[in-house]
């Protein structure tokens, strides 16, 4: 599942016109980013959350002919787990990846989604985040990932990468949200519960990362992007 729904407000005067995951970066839209690499690692499917702007986007997905889309609409954006909670009943009984629009990553060695797969134990997890680390991080905000990216649940924690931060892409189980609340809500107190019961871990990135949610984000990505192979 892509995450596409929010209203991009830090992207303004832009996101007036046309939904975030739309936005240009380098040449083609951000979220084809992310869809180009669901392509590559052998995806099909992908469901889409939309709500601001969503007729453009439902039209520029319906353009693409590699994947097959199930759209998941909200009236108004939901925010991470009110998204996720709507998109329930299409997102199916086995883990899946989930990824944010506004992000995109460059591979060294194997890829993140490969590793995040091969990594993954259903009976150990319930989530699995992708952890990029902060000093090597192109455009990120002040967060709280600190309370989520630990070294007892990261595997391979490398001290001379820390701090991590949360990068927007991993694997949950969809059966963390059969009790989550309806409307919108944060994903980060679904993330709270799972840590309780030590069922949240954490991998770290290996390559490049960029997060495009800000105009001067997105001017930071585009002076080094056409610098590494996408």
């Amino acid at each position: 599942m892509v995450l596409a729904a929010g209203y991009g407000t830090r992207l303004l005067p832009l996101t007036g016109r046309m939904p975030k995951p739309l936005v240009p970066v380098a040449g083609k839209p951000m979220i084809e980013y992310a869809l180009d690499r669901l392509v590559a690692y052998g995806i099909e499917e992908v469901i889409v959350n939309v709500s601001h702007h969503k007729a453009q986007l439902v039209e520029y997905l319906a353009g693409i002919k590699s994947l097959r889309f199930k759209i998941s609409e909200e009236p108004e954006p939901l925010e991470t787990g009110g998204g996720l909670k709507k998109a329930l009943p299409l997102l199916g009984s086995e883990p899946i990846f989930t990824i944010n629009s506004d992000i995109i990553w460059i591979d060294e060695g194997p890829g993140a989604l490969e590793r995040l797969a091969q990594t993954w134990d259903d009976a150990k997890m319930d989530f699995l985040l992708l952890a990029q680390s902060k000093a090597k991080a192109v455009g990120h905000d002040k967060g709280e990932d600190h309370l989520f990216i630990k070294r007892e649940n990261t595997i391979g924690w490398n001290d001379a990468d820390a701090p991590y931060i949360i990068a927007g892409i991993g694997i949950l189980h969809p059966r963390v949200l059969a009790n989550a609340p309806d409307g919108k809500f944060t994903v980060k107190i679904l993330w709270h519960e799972a840590m309780k019961q030590n069922r949240l871990m954490c991998l770290p990135h290996h390559g490049k990362w960029f997060q495009t949610g800000t105009i001067g984000d997105i001017e930071k990505a585009e002076k080094l992007l056409p610098v590494v192979k996408l």
